[in-house]
């Protein structure tokens, strides 16, 4: 029982922020204890893997996630704080050498993964915890096809790896890259699996579930239809998927609940990562909207008390936490006077004579006052409701179909004047992408967003720049047959 113990340790120890690989630390062990025969035993043995896979993933949304699939699309820009290196992504000036978001995140996740893949299957379930063993599966399946969606977009083709690492011999992990359509090949493969494993539609929110992974599938063929030449045929699949979805999500009267820290796990919600006060114990537990708030030494001390009152207490002020490296950028929005998403997205302080902005804070996700300090444990939504609406609504008029239905529960619920008016396939696509740009802003979907709808030239810092994320220079370092993306 001790050494199962010391391998809980290290399965935690290895999917900590802290660390940049587990593989020293391993070796720190005896081989007698970190085996799979002290481990994979017992239904207590697969929940924990299946809880690590999550705390994994966890550790990439806290901020790898927006720098992916936000950071670059205009909707930030320099705090009042030095931004470090999140300039080199609003401004576009990535390099091999400066990107300091990889793809080892992710296969940290595909690792944990793939030991669920191989595991579980011989773990001996009870005859009444059998749904419970494909459920493991079938959320192993989902999150390795996320985890490759989220590179597919952001470096195009990557190492498709299925076998976990258990041994000291590296060199059988240096592989190449898969091209781009095998990569995706291989996530709808994984979807399909996920698809037939999951035993119900229960969905506690926070764990992928059967709806997730329809959500997931549609957002996959959206993407391969509009990008890899997949036309009506995917955009079919995708639809499909939609409307497989069970019955229960569904758009919340109010816009601003959708992201209240007391209404976590809404109706709105099919999959969203977890943050909580019990998880604190350091400024690595807040998310990534931390370095969007305002502290205190970014808090403008002549603003009007009605501001101040909206704005609410600061961010804790401590090391990154609550503080303004970056900040919306309003002007890239043009919300209408009479659109509830403007507050409940970001404000903007002014001095007291109303006569110069002082500076933006996000408001979408603000966390929650923790004693006399704001931490930033407000959940990281991977997919809603409003999301796959407007994907239903995108899906529709690619297909020639009449999009209005969807566009106006989205819309209206944020305005209740606005009405959209069916027009030309590409008239309504202008209309779908602004209306993603603004119910989904700082979700981490704008950028990816941008580039699905082949729009990326929209962003002013992109003039002569790539699409596709650089590959580090650390990447190839440790991985020599990985050939960089062209451009960089």
């Amino acid at each position: 029982m001790k050494n199962k113990y010391i391998l809980y340790s290290i399965l935690f120890a290895c999917i900590s922020p802290l660390f940049n690989s587990c593989a020293d630390d391993l070796n720190l062990v005896s081989e007698s204890v970190i085996t799979s025969d002290a481990f994979w035993k017992t239904e207590d043995d697969a929940k924990a893997a299946v809880n690590g896979m999550y705390i994994n993933f966890r550790t990439q949304t806290q901020q790898n996630y927006y720098l992916l699939g936000g950071a670059r699309s205009a909707e930030i820009k320099a705090g009042v704080q030095s931004p470090l290196n999140l300039a080199n992504y609003y401004n576009n000036n990535l390099t091999a050498q400066n990107v300091d978001v990889d793809w080892g995140g992710l296969y940290t996740v595909v690792q944990q993964a793939n030991l669920i893949i191989k595991y579980v299957p011989t773990i001996p379930f009870s005859s009444t915890t059998l749904n419970e063993q494909k459920r493991y599966m079938a959320q192993a399946y989902t999150m390795r096809a996320l985890a490759y969606f989220i590179m597919a977009r952001s470096w195009g083709g990557v190492p498709i790896v299925t076998t976990p690492t258990e041994n000291t011999n590296q060199n059988e992990y240096i592989v190449p890259r898969n091209n781009l359509a095998e990569t995706f090949a291989f996530i709808k493969s994984d979807i399909e699996l996920a698809l037939a494993n999951f035993p119900d539609a229960n969905n506690n929110k926070v764990q992928l579930s059967k709806s997730a992974a329809y959500a997931l599938k549609a957002d996959v063929n959206l993407w391969t239809a509009k990008q890899l030449g997949g036309g009506a045929a995917d955009l079919n699949i995708a639809l499909d998927a939609i409307n497989a979805i069970a019955a229960g999500p569904a758009l919340l009267p109010n816009f601003k609940d959708v992201f209240s820290y007391t209404s976590k796990g809404n109706n709105e919600i099919l999959f969203a990562v977890r943050y909580s006060l019990t998880d604190v114990t350091s400024n690595l537990s807040d998310n990534w909207n931390s370095f969007m708030y305002v502290g205190p030494s970014d808090y403008p001390g002549a603003t009007t008390a009605a501001a101040t009152a909206m704005f609410g207490t600061l961010g804790s002020g401590s090391g990154n936490a609550g503080i303004s490296r970056v900040q919306p950028d309003p002007s890239r929005f043009n919300f209408a006077a009479t659109d509830v998403r403007k507050d409940a997205t970001y404000l903007t302080l002014r001095n007291t004579a109303n006569t110069a902005d002082v500076v933006t804070g996000l408001m979408k996700f603000n966390g929650t006052v923790d004693g006399t300090l704001r931490r930033f444990t407000s959940d990281i939504i991977i997919y809603r409701w409003a999301d796959i609406l407007l994907m239903k609504a995108e899906i529709k008029n690619g297909l020639g179909q009449d999009p209005t239905a969807e566009m106006n529960q989205v819309m209206q619920r944020a305005d209740a004047t606005a009405v959209f008016t069916n027009s030309s396939q590409a008239a309504n696509d202008d209309v779908i992408l602004k209306e993603r740009l603004k119910e989904l802003a700082f979700e981490g979907k704008a950028w990816w967003d941008l580039v699905r709808f082949n729009k990326t030239a929209n962003v002013p810092s992109m003039t002569g720049k790539q699409v596709l994320f650089p590959i580090s220079q650390n990447t190839i370092n440790y991985n020599p047959k990985v050939t960089q993306n062209p451009g960089y």
